[in-house]
């Protein structure tokens, strides 16, 4: 029996919106320095890479990480975010986002 293995992608605000959740669950972890690779981090960055043409998944943890260091809620990590990413934002269509793998 053959397994089919479905891509999907999440919208870019409810990307950023996930990530600001597991950056709360793993603050601990990654405040001890954790490698985010090997956190529940790491999925939502790959999604969001692919929103962001041109910015690697280190680079993005890295700044995002700082910006929800630095944020005093959720809307206000979720504002500042945007901003800094806006400029690299690109659509993905909708073929691409439910593409079977």
């Amino acid at each position: 029996m053959e397994q089919v293995f479905m891509r999907f992608e999440a919208d870019y605000d409810v990307v950023l919106e996930c990530i600001q959740e597991v950056y709360g669950l793993e603050s601990y972890n990654l405040r001890l320095g954790k490698d985010f690779r090997k956190t529940m981090v790491l999925p939502f960055l790959k999604m969001l890479e692919r929103h962001c043409g041109g910015i690697q998944v280190e680079n993005l943890h890295k700044v995002l990480w700082e910006v929800y260091q630095e944020s005093t809620g959720g809307i206000d990590f979720l504002e500042k975010a945007d901003i800094i990413l806006k400029p690299y934002y690109k659509e993905i269509s909708s073929s691409k986002q439910n593409a079977c793998v």
